[in-house]
C-alpha cells in the first residue's frame, strides 16, 4: 500500500495509490488516507487519489464517498489519476455523494501542476 506525502512546489500533497491493489487493500488504503489528512492538523489538504491499473468495486465506491465527505472540510483540492471509460460515471457519484470534488487528470504532472497553482 502506499500513501504518503510528496512535494511540488513547495507545497506537500498526500499521494495515494491504489494500483495493484486488492479489494480489501484498497478499501484499507482509503482509511489509511483518511488518518493521515486527520493526523496532519491542515484543513488546507491538497490530495491525489491514483486509480490506474486498479479494480474499481462497488464498496470502493461506497467507502470513498463516505471519506469523502468526512475529509471535505480538510481537503483544499482533490486530484484522481486514470478516470476514464465508466470511471467517470463513478467519479461525478462519489463527488456528488461527497461534496468534495475531485478533479479527474490524465498526468501525475498535471495534476500536481493543478493543486499547487
Amino acid at each position: 500500500m502506499s500513501a504518503e506525502w510528496i512535494f511540488h512546489k513547495g507545497k506537500r500533497i498526500l499521494y495515494i495509490n491504489y494500483g495493484g491493489l486488492q479489494k480489501e487493500e484498497q478499501l484499507a488504503q482509503i482509511r489509511q488516507a483518511h488518518r493521515l489528512l486527520l493526523e496532519s492538523g491542515s484543513k488546507e489538504n491538497l490530495t491525489i487519489s491514483d486509480i490506474r491499473d486498479m479494480g474499481v468495486s462497488q464498496a470502493f465506491v461506497d467507502l470513498a464517498k463516505q471519506q469523502g465527505k468526512l475529509s471535505g472540510p480538510i481537503t483544499k483540492k482533490a486530484a484522481v489519476l486514470g478516470v476514464v471509460g465508466i470511471r467517470k460515471v463513478l467519479l461525478e457519484a462519489v463527488n456528488r455523494f461527497s461534496g468534495n470534488p475531485r478533479k479527474p487528470f490524465d498526468t501525475l504532472e498535471d495534476a500536481k501542476d493543478w493543486l499547487v497553482e
